[in-house]
């Protein structure tokens, strides 16, 4: 009786866990869907507002940008998410306070010292690093945006750990409409004065986005922990920054220096290739801020579940239950190749017809034509990241990372001179392959997994058959 029970009491947890996993699963994905939608509603009315050539000159902006914010919160998020899940799995709650007000501390700390040399060091990012010295204002008004992404960083591990991914759904569609409110109200009066103060609006826009999300995020976080009643118990995090959030944070930084060198690269290769800086930037912009972000807007759906398989994977991985990590790493790299193979031959397929109606562009359709092999690639690499962060593979995955961006910048300096755009062409293609198989044998050897080739080739086959056949329909027509 007491047998029957237990099981019974066992069933119902694990369909409560699972339901509670798909309902996060369902409002993180409806919320990013929105966001993103959003998006790409703002970088059509981007484009046309403030032309490819200033996307060119944000995007190279958002270079250093992101380097400030990965060195300000690229490993806390993934150290919350960690000590949190571990606490909750241990049954001590009462150290959770102390876990998110430790980390919130240091992450702050770091803020400002990063945006201090952000703010200070502006003119030399843009004249020395970038070459752009319309750059400097707008790394000025960034700057003050890093300790709010360092509050909105601690919070969203938490969120994330204790399963409640809906808040951080909320954050990001509030960022993203405070965002694009603030630049349509402020872009009619700025962009006349230049490109540089066109993507100054953008950057407006970004910290006021920022500074709202953490208010926003911290009042849910202060409604939420009030249901910890015990009193708090000092939790050291030293030896944990040492070994989860330094190496990712060193890892990234590293990276993301690579990836500033690569981006800065590029508009000077295409000058060296044979055109002006005005040319340079607009075929830059158009790929990075208009194309990639096309291409990767379908993706949301499966991003969203890749973020809270993390805390999922953690969770297992410090059971050691093998058999449940082997599960969860093969249903989700099949769901990826399921979803992301039938995107990549629509784009093919009809890449330029979508380039005319959403960017009005021939040229951006011809890309994403280009481009469409590529998404089933970028797809993976992200899924495999968060996964690998989940069983404690972060070093690793940044390894293969730093050693992509490596092999980039070295391509880029030999390829876009000589070759111009095929050459960034061939670039992305070789990095993504290098970089998403690396990370996906790094999976398969932790997980204890097999790739099935019918997990490729079926949705591969089917999915060409459809839009060649709806493609020579819409062509008789």
């Amino acid at each position: 009786m007491h047998t029957a029970a237990y099981l019974f009491i066992c069933e119902r947890l694990i369909i409560m866990k699972i339901k509670r996993f798909l309902l996060n699963g369902f409002f993180l994905t409806a919320g990013a869907v929105i966001t993103n939608t959003l998006g790409l509603f703002f970088r059509i009315y981007m484009s046309s507002s403030i032309g490819a050539e200033a996307i060119g000159l944000y995007q190279l902006i958002l270079t250093v940008y992101f380097f400030a914010v990965t060195a300000t919160a690229s490993g806390v998020t993934l150290l919350v998410t960690r000590l949190v899940t571990e606490a909750a799995a241990k049954k001590e709650a009462c150290m959770i306070k102390s876990i998110i007000r430790r980390c919130m501390l240091t992450a702050l700390a770091l803020s400002a010292v990063v945006g201090a040399v952000l703010f200070f060091g502006s003119s030399f990012w843009a004249d020395c690093v970038l070459k752009q010295p319309g750059a400097a204002v707008s790394l000025r008004v960034l700057a003050p945006s890093l300790p709010f992404i360092a509050v909105s960083a601690c919070l969203r591990g938490y969120f994330f750990a204790m399963r409640q991914a809906v808040k951080t759904a909320g954050e990001q569609l509030l960022e993203q409409i405070t965002e694009i409110g603030v630049f349509a109200v402020l872009v009619g009066v700025m962009a006349p004065y230049g490109i540089a103060y066109a993507c100054c609006a953008a950057a407006i826009g970004t910290t006021v986005s920022e500074a709202v999300t953490a208010v926003y995020s911290y009042l849910l976080y202060k409604l939420d922990i009030r249901r910890i009643k015990c009193q708090s118990k000092c939790f050291p995090i030293k030896k944990h920054l040492i070994f989860i959030a330094l190496p990712v944070t060193l890892s990234a930084c590293l990276r993301s220096g690579l990836s500033i060198i690569e981006n800065s690269t590029i508009p000077a290769g295409l000058q060296k290739y044979g055109f002006n800086h005005s040319k340079a930037l607009q075929d830059y912009g158009m790929i990075t801020g208009m194309v990639m972000p096309l291409l990767a807007f379908p993706s949301v759906v499966i991003f969203s579940f890749a973020s809270i398989i993390i805390p999922e994977l953690s969770e297992v991985y410090t059971k050691s239950d093998k058999g449940q990590i082997k599960k969860i790493s093969s249903n989700v790299l099949k769901t990826v190749f399921l979803f992301s193979i039938p995107i990549a031959v629509a784009f093919f397929f009809f890449g330029k017809e979508i380039g005319l109606i959403i960017y009005g562009s021939e040229t951006v359709g011809r890309y994403l034509c280009m481009f469409a092999a590529i998404v089933p690639i970028i797809y993976l690499d992200s899924v495999v990241d968060s996964m690998l962060k989940g069983l404690n593979q972060q070093l690793h995955y940044l390894t293969y990372n730093i050693l992509d961006s490596f092999i980039r910048v070295v391509l880029v300096t030999l390829l876009i001179p000589k070759y111009g755009l095929m050459g960034l062409i061939t670039v992305m293609y070789i990095g993504s392959i290098f970089n998403t198989g690396l990370s996906l044998l790094r999976l398969v050897r932790v997980a204890e997994i097999k790739i099935k080739l019918v997990w490729i080739l079926l949705p591969l086959a089917l999915s060409t058959l459809v839009f060649s056949a709806i493609k020579g329909v819409i062509s008789a027509i």
